[in-house]
């Protein structure tokens, strides 16, 4: 095997968890474990628009190419990121499970969608996905919406 070959990261497969947020990839056919999952509940939110939920097919078709940034919570929905050398502030409606995979990654795994506020964390069979916003939210952050409602 030549050495291109073994620097390549296993390529995503079409295989979206909705529930979890994950995407998974051709490691996970393998039955190789993940380095670690995110385990707290994700909030109860329907929406589909910035900042909340992904839908599988900007997942599919607009997440490539991913870049590594870093990223750390403030406050709130607020996470500071810094992405290809500029600090920019980006917003998610389940910040507890957005800082617990920041929390368990290594800062290798933590990359966005270039040009997109898009956060990958990569757990070796795959990468949890987070669709963040560029302005603070509106929408989910109801009470009724939040978990355990």
């Amino acid at each position: 095997m030549s050495e291109d070959t073994n620097n390549q990261e296993p390529k995503m497969l079409p295989v979206f968890s909705s529930h979890t947020g994950k995407q998974f990839n051709e490691l996970a056919k393998s039955g190789r474990a993940p380095d670690f999952e995110i385990t707290s509940e994700p909030v109860k939110c329907s929406g589909y628009w910035e900042g909340h939920n992904f839908h599988w097919i900007p997942i599919f078709r607009y997440s490539e190419p991913r870049i590594l940034i870093t990223a750390r919570w403030i406050e709130g929905e607020k996470f500071e990121v810094v992405v290809n050398g500029e600090t920019v502030n980006w917003y998610h409606h389940d910040p507890e499970r957005l800082k617990e995979g920041l929390a368990k990654a290594r800062p290798d795994q933590v990359k966005a969608t270039e040009g997109r506020p898009w956060i990958f964390i990569s757990t070796g069979d795959g990468a949890y996905a987070f669709n963040c916003a560029e302005e603070p939210l509106k929408g989910c952050t109801a009470e009724a919406n939040k978990r355990g409602a």
